[in-house]
């Protein structure tokens, strides 16, 4: 291959694949090729890159795996990890709840990450579907797909 040529193809491959976001039950799911601990590292960087802070981080498949054997559980949905990352944006948060103080219950915002037994190289970002009946929740939908999008594009 002639050296520009070969230098064309190397900038124009992506490192990664992403899939349109699809609408799965109550979640919103994106999808990318990759390894969980970069698409990991991506999401938690795209969320405090923003100025958010993570408060907490759900172990879900390690809770899952841990209690699976007692249900007779004997296949594991989750390959690498499943990690819950819970967050707010606390200018989006204060709209929310003077709208309708009862909104608190959609605060914390959660995203997840996960790789599934089965699927090598595929890794999942999701949150749930948005709570559009207040139209004070556009502004966080809109946020969790900017986040989702960057972390899988």
């Amino acid at each position: 291959m002639k050296p520009m040529l070969a230098l064309f193809a190397a900038l124009t491959i992506p490192l990664s694949v992403a899939a349109a976001p699809q609408e799965i039950g109550p979640s919103v799911v994106y999808s990318t090729e990759g390894s969980f601990e970069d698409v990991n590292a991506d999401l938690q960087d795209a969320i405090t890159s923003r100025g958010m802070v993570i408060s907490y981080t759900s172990h879900a498949k390690t809770m899952l795996d841990r209690t699976g054997p007692d249900l007779g559980v004997k296949n594991p949905v989750y390959k690498d990890e499943a990690l819950i990352h819970l967050f707010c944006k606390a200018d989006l948060s204060h709209k929310l709840v003077e709208s309708n103080p009862h909104n608190i219950s959609l605060c914390p915002y959660a995203m997840a990450v996960y790789t599934l037994t089965g699927e090598e190289d595929k890794v999942y970002v999701t949150f749930r579907k948005p709570y559009m009946d207040d139209p004070t929740y556009a502004p966080i939908n809109d946020l969790l797909n900017e986040i989702a999008e960057e972390v899988t594009e």
